[in-house]
């Protein structure tokens, strides 16, 4: 195959009256000649952050029809990163002209998979760093060409995103039916949606849903959502929102809420194995996630559980340096002080003054630790220290720490 490449930027314009216009780039655009096809196939691209940097692979989102819902699967990752909620991945819009798509999705829908398969997907795949997770998202016929897809080509892609899927005839039910009961091996995901109002196609997704109920293995993840107050072009929106919260739900740290919680998960045991898949489905690190660590402590906190913490302190060896606010310093060797193990106290406390030297709170904390063991001669020290810098910084704890030192007058 040979290939025309034009390379242009994807930028919007976002113009008010009292701001001068402002350009954001969000993809690159590419002109493909398709052999197979024996037509220029034009496809967007979006890299995440940080692409050009980083050594590792990627996810890949393929969207059918990218010159609608293109810009979807940016919004998700965008929104939704920073927050550690999803993993980076790449987006490839597959631009449709409206008049072929009937064709192309349906009446050659086998010559345009093929497209997918050893043009496109093969393009992608030789000039970005892509990881096995392949997800396709389509809509209406697209939807139903999906079905297809899953169906005759099981490993093309890993994951498939489906709005009101029209086009499922009898044929395409059948394909599934009889991959379903041959193929028993394969993994997939599927989540499919469809409006209430989407009346006509009611009948063929009831149908999906049953082949799925009857003949699906443990390895095919397959959901169905109704979606109500919406309609036929309006489902995308939150099909390709949803579907990737709950594909990527495994990524997302976990957190417990109670200790009963952690322990009925199969606890140590179970999270690094967890964490451990996770890293190796993402490419990236498989030890416990920090927020999880987090949580984990602060239960222990709340719940009183001391033989927990110390548990959870000695398991995320060192996690308490990595804080970046004195006040969790403080409340673990507070804690550590309550159940009298002095010694952890003190290290800690010691560590949060290394890193906050101006520390009222951890200041006062050493106070409180030389209180209890009884040296006020010091106690009495820090308590001053603490309240001479909530003087000087203004601190909103400044009448505790003078309340402190107070009592050793």
């Amino acid at each position: 195959m040979n290939f025309k490449i034009y390379l242009s930027s994807l930028v919007f314009f976002l113009c008010t009256q009292v701001y001068p216009q402002t350009n954001i780039n969000v993809g690159q655009v590419f002109s493909i000649k398709s052999e197979i096809l024996n037509e220029e196939r034009e496809i967007q691209v979006f890299l995440p952050n940080g692409y050009s940097e980083s050594d590792k692979e990627y996810p890949v989102l393929y969207i059918l029809d990218g010159q609608r819902y293109f810009l979807n699967g940016i919004l998700y990752q965008k929104t939704l990163q920073w927050q550690e909620k999803t993993p980076d991945f790449i987006v490839i819009g597959i631009n449709t002209d409206n008049n072929k798509r009937r064709k192309l999705f349906y009446e050659q829908s086998e010559t345009f998979t093929q497209f997918l398969e050893q043009e496109l997907i093969s393009f992608v795949d030789k000039n970005y760093r892509t990881s096995q997770v392949r997800m396709l998202f389509g809509w209406e016929m697209g939807g139903g060409l999906a079905i297809e897809i899953l169906a005759r080509y099981q490993k093309l892609f890993t994951t498939y995103l489906i709005a009101s899927p029209t086009h499922l005839d009898e044929n395409r039910i059948a394909m599934l039916k009889k991959r379903l009961i041959d193929d028993k091996k394969t993994s997939n995901f599927i989540y499919y949606t469809l409006s209430p109002l989407e009346s006509w196609a009611i009948e063929s997704i009831d149908s999906l849903s049953n082949t799925f109920k009857e003949n699906a293995s443990h390895h095919i993840k397959w959901h169905y959502t109704s979606l109500k107050n919406e309609h036929h072009h309006s489902t995308p929106t939150r099909t390709i929102h949803e579907g990737l919260n709950a594909y990527f739900m495994d990524y997302i740290p976990i957190r417990f809420y109670s200790l009963k919680e952690f322990e009925d998960f199969g606890a140590m045991k179970a999270l690094k194995i967890h964490y451990k898949k996770r890293g190796e489905k993402y490419n990236i690190a498989e030890d416990i996630h920090k927020d999880t660590k987090h949580f984990l402590l602060l239960q222990a906190m709340k719940e009183d559980n001391y033989k927990a913490f110390k548990f959870f302190m000695e398991e995320f060896d060192d996690y308490y340096k990595s804080k970046t606010r004195d006040l969790w310093f403080n409340r673990y060797a507070q804690f550590y002080l309550k159940h009298h193990n002095f010694d952890q106290a003190f290290q800690i406390f010691n560590a949060g003054l290394e890193k906050f030297e101006n520390s009222s709170l951890i200041l006062n904390g050493l106070g409180d630790f030389y209180f209890v063991k009884n040296n006020t001669k010091k106690a009495k020290s820090y308590y001053h220290k603490a309240v001479e810098i909530a003087i000087k910084n203004s601190d909103s704890n400044l009448i505790e720490y003078q309340t402190d030192l107070e009592k050793l007058k």
